[in-house]
Formats: C-alpha cells, structure tokens, sequence
C-alpha cells in the first residue's frame, strides 16, 4: 500500500514539474512619444518616435536569455538608433529594418546588481495607403524561445498606432460633406418658412460650412481635422432643428388649447350651457389634446424629438378640432338683435335700457309741456 502511494505521489510531482510557468513581461510599461503627435497623417510626411523601457527584474536575471526583445513598425524608411543602457551607460547602435531584434544573451545581467534599460530613437516616414486606415507607428514585444509572444501587458501600452490618410478619401469626404450641407440648409429653409425658429441650427449650419471652407486650403491631416468637425456639427445642427420642429409644434398645440378657454368660460358661466353635449363633447376632446401635450413635452425634456413633434402633432389636431367646433357653436348662440360681447353683454344691456328710458322720459316731458300750453 506504501509503495503505491510512492508511486502516486513521485508521478504527481513529476507532472507539476513538468507544467510550464507562464511567462510574463520583462518590462515596464514603456514611455513612448510621437513627434508631431497628432490624430492623423499624411503619405510623405516625417515622423519621430521615441521609447524607453526599463527592464523589469524577473528571479536571479534582469532577462530571460532565451527570450528577445522586438520593436517593429510599418513606417517607411526606418532609422532605428537604439541604447542598452547598463547601470545607465552603453553604446548607441543603429538599424533600417522594420524589426528590430534585440537578443536576451544582451539584456541577461545578474538582477541584483545591475538596472537595464533600452532607449530607441526612430526616424521614418508615414507610407502610403490605398485607403485610410491605422498603421502601426511602434510595436514593443518580448518574444520566448518559441517565437511567440509573451503575455503579461495590455497591447495600449506597448502598441502605438495613428490614421494614415489617403488623400483620394479626404476629397471623397469633401463632397460628401456639401451634399450634407446643402441638404440641411434645405431643411432649415423650408422649417423657417413654416415658423420655426431655426437660429440655433443656423448658427452651427454656418460653423460647419466654415469649417468645410477652410479645409480647402487646409493640408490633409488639418482638413480631416475640419471636416470630421463639420460632420459633428452638421449632426447637432440636425438635431436642433429637429428640436426647435417640435417646440413650435408645441408651443401650436398649447395655443388651440388656450384659445378654447375663452368659449369654454362664455358657454358655462354666461350662456349656462354646462351640460350641452355640445360643449361636454368640446371638454373631452380638450381633455384628450391635454394629455397628448403633456406627453410631448415630456419626450421633448427625454430630447426624443422626433416622437414629441408626432404626439404635439396629434395634440394640435384634437385641439384644432375642438377649437372649431367651440367657433361654430359660438357663432350659433349668439344671433340675435342684440350682437354677443361675451361677458359684457348684460352690462350693455342695462346701459342701452337705461338711455332708452331716459329718451323715452324726456320726449314724454316735452310732449306734457306742448300739452299744457294750449
């Protein structure tokens, strides 16, 4: 029974020692630097990129000998000057390769004595595209006796990479761009013609046609600077037109709505008409635009604009609906000899019996008078 579990036990141990330990970087995050550092590039233009990297201490050795250290771009023409710096002093060497390969038989020191750093300097040029896409300005990898790479940092931080322009796209998104300006000053035409208040979108319509203007005479990497600039304003610009369509829209239906109070007051407090299915008809459709307003404006305070113009829309109509009913009905009940002033009416009245009385008492006195003279 001993010896078995010897076995077990010697088979276990040979099994965890043949597992490999997962490797790890050697390195710290690196410090790399672009000059010009910008967004976008052009096809010709010069670049210089700059990176150190401390190598950081792993067991008995500052690096793995079996394990190399790789910096690669896709620049053209690329000068590499590059340093391993020991205990901070080494000798600056130089390569036009695209990778740059340096072996872990030169970076292995004894870790308790010594700090290894690596410097490079690089020089290229921005290549060209056949359309605009990201290259890969440095790459820093350490690579293990397999040639693959080792795991242990998040790419961001030893992977730099910029857009390279094609200068055929930029032309390309020009026009593109006009026909997205000229549509909009289109629709900001045709909304200031129905009442809308189209200053806020005027204002970023001629931010962004200014910004397109300018990227004429701009070079590539500023123009596509400027135009992806117009391209967000003409998004805003958009969106505030549709923003101020549903306002007005609103602002249209709570008008209906308000202009109805006036029929509503004469038909129940001066003409006692409360309960005339008429007006209770006009009170349930008012009640129903009410609602529809109510929820308009809250999509409009949810920027939902688009819904909140739809249900305003809904809401106007209703409210139209009722305000010509309550105008026809309004016109019905008050023919007569004596013209509708509203809430007014009955004070007119008294003031009219009042004159025609005294009238009638000054012809009746002089007719007394005629009377008593003979």
């Amino acid at each position: 029974m001993r010896t078995k579990i010897f076995i077990f036990l010697a088979l276990l141990l040979a099994l965890i020692i043949s597992v490999p330990a997962v490797s790890a970087v050697s390195f710290d995050e690196p410090v790399i630097t672009l000059k010009p550092d910008q967004a976008a590039y052009t096809p010709g233009d010069s670049i210089s990129v700059a990176a150190d990297l401390k190598l950081s201490s792993s067991g008995e050795s500052t690096f793995p000998a079996s394990h190399s250290l790789e910096a690669y771009t896709e620049l053209d023409n690329p000068k590499w000057y590059y340093t391993i710096l020991i205990n901070g002093h080494g000798e600056e060497q130089q390569s036009t390769k695209k990778n740059l390969i340096i072996t872990g038989y030169l970076l292995e020191y004894p870790a308790d004595k010594n700090e290894i750093s690596v410097r490079y300097r690089l020089e290229a040029e921005i290549p060209d595209v056949s359309t605009t896409s990201e290259k890969i300005f440095i790459e820093i990898s350490q690579i293990d006796a397999g040639g693959g790479l080792v795991s242990g940092m998040d790419e961001k931080y030893r992977v730099v990479k910029r857009t390279v322009l094609n200068p055929e796209d930029i032309t390309k998104l020009r026009g593109i761009i006009k026909e997205e300006l000229d549509a909009l000053e289109t629709q900001i035409q045709t909304k200031q013609n129905s009442g809308v208040d189209v200053t806020g979108a005027q204002n970023l319509f001629n931010q962004a046609q200014s910004k397109y203007e300018s990227s004429v005479t701009a070079s590539y990497s500023n123009a596509n600077t400027m135009l992806n600039d117009a391209l967000k304003l003409i998004d805003e610009a958009e969106v505030e037109l549709n923003r101020a369509w549903a306002q007005k829209a609103i602002d249209d239906a709570q008008s209906s709505i308000t202009a109805i109070d006036f029929y509503l007051t004469d038909f129940k407090v001066n003409r006692s008409m409360t309960n005339d299915a008429r007006v209770i008809n006009i009170e349930t459709k008012i009640e129903s635009a009410q609602s529809s307003l109510n929820s308009a404006k809250s999509l409009m305070n949810d920027k939902n604009y688009a819904q909140a113009y739809t249900i305003a829309e809904t809401s106007r109509s209703k409210s139209e609906e009722a305000l010509t009913s309550a105008k026809e009905i309004y016109a019905e009940v008050s023919k007569g000899l004596i013209p509708d002033l509203g809430g007014m009416t009955i004070i007119f009245v008294i003031i009219a019996v009042v004159i025609i009385g005294v009238a009638g008492l000054l012809i009746y006195r002089r007719y007394s008078s005629w009377d008593e003279l003979g």
